[in-house]
């Protein structure tokens, strides 16, 4: 019996033993650490105000000559300033496009209390002081008080989907931003001063995001352009329209474009030739907003198309570039300048094939920037018309009160 009974003690002493040693690596597997995310705010500049006066530069920033301040800004937070610039981006394409025209502010922030409010959004009396408010929110409020560090641990505060924001899309845009510019950083500058090369990787040790580059686009034998697929190249122009006509003319509408009443035309000449109007309303933001900034307004171009001019364009040139009388023939000779030339004549059938013919500048940061924007956009505006329909569809469904 005591044998039995030292034997039934030894037992229950391994099964507590194994339980314990189950429990404890239980644990550790649960206290396991999350891989670290690239996308941490805080943290030394991994870009050079050079790189980022070319940036504004190259999207005609009010802003442009200020990467310096935005630079020292990010130092003194301790915040890379590459974000700086990516929200920017992504907020008013650089202070060119919405209210940020009129509150010189980097982020669209709401009001402050030692802010100027205009229309419920805080306004600075320079670019500057815009820089200093944007960085000691996310500084103070959302990395020291929240503790919230990376782009997808903030932008789900910062742009709340229940403000009708695109959180995942705003995510994306701002990540593929940091990437390009750290890249082109390292291309065109090097290093940031008492950086490495590999500041695009966490502090972890991880690996950089791969940065899709541009088509590259050269003569074959056959004298026609050849272009080599754009990675993850999912944007053909031609197709049917994606966005409602409705859509189109609130979109003008909120903008203030002089096309808003050519909502019907835009759509229609899309149709006509095969191209879906939503990339149309891309490249019109991008090169003038949609008519309001630049050459477009006394070209009455919705596109900035070289001359020389064709007896079918309606059109004379200024400048080297197509102008005419009315909008509406700008609008009608862009969609057939674009179906027969690019797509027909050279071959370019997508965003990223199209872009480095069109763009105007051969500077690969710029045409990468240019695809992603206009990319980004037709993702967006494409949501944004079919929730649109849908509601009004409910609503049309709904029994009347």
């Amino acid at each position: 019996m005591q044998r039995i009974g030292k034997i039934l003690i030894v037992s229950l002493l391994l099964l507590l033993f194994g339980f314990a040693s189950f429990a404890s690596g239980s644990a550790t597997l649960r206290a396991a650490p999350q891989p670290a995310s690239p996308y941490v705010l805080a943290g030394p500049p991994s870009v050079s105000p050079a790189l980022i006066d070319l940036v504004l530069t190259s999207y005609h920033s009010p802003a442009a000559g200020k990467g310096q301040a935005l630079y020292d800004d990010g130092i003194e937070y301790g915040i890379d300033p590459v974000y700086a610039l990516a929200f920017f981006f992504h907020e008013s394409t650089f202070g060119t496009v919405g209210i940020a025209q009129t509150t010189l502010s980097l982020g669209n922030l709401r009001c402050i209390p030692d802010a100027a409010c205009i229309d419920g959004f805080a306004a600075f009396p320079s670019w500057e002081a815009g820089f200093v408010a944007w960085y000691r929110l996310i500084r103070s409020v959302y990395i020291d008080s929240w503790g919230l560090t990376t782009v997808e641990e903030i932008i789900p505060r910062y742009a709340p989907a229940a403000d009708h924001n695109d959180v995942a899309g705003y995510i994306r845009a701002v990540e593929a931003a940091v990437d390009t510019w750290r890249s082109e950083q390292l291309r065109l500058f090097g290093p940031v001063s008492g950086t490495t090369s590999t500041m695009n990787a966490s502090s972890t040790g991880q690996q950089p995001t791969p940065v899709p580059t541009p088509t590259a686009i050269g003569p074959s034998a056959g004298n026609r352009a050849t272009a080599v697929p754009y990675p993850a190249d999912g944007y053909a122009l031609q197709g049917r329209p994606t966005v409602t006509v409705d859509f189109i003319a609130s979109l003008l509408t909120q903008y203030q474009s002089p096309l808003a009443g050519d909502a019907h035309l835009i759509y229609q000449s899309g149709e006509q030739v095969g191209i879906d109007p939503v990339y149309a309303l891309a490249f019109f933001l991008h090169d003038s907003t949609f008519g309001t900034v630049g050459l477009a307004r006394v070209t009455h171009s919705p596109g900035l198309l070289h001359a020389p001019v064709t007896a079918d364009c309606h059109c004379r040139s200024l400048s080297g570039y197509r102008s005419y009388q009315s909008w509406e023939d700008g609008i009608r000779d862009w969609f057939r300048y674009v179906r027969n030339y690019y797509l027909d004549q050279q071959g370019l059938g997508t965003v990223g094939q199209l872009v480095p013919a069109y763009a105007q500048s051969r500077d690969p940061l710029v045409v990468k920037t240019f695809i992603q924007m206009v990319e980004r956009q037709v993702t967006l505006w494409r949501q944004q018309s079919k929730q649109a329909e849908q509601e009004q569809q409910a609503q049309a469904a709904s029994p009347q009160q």
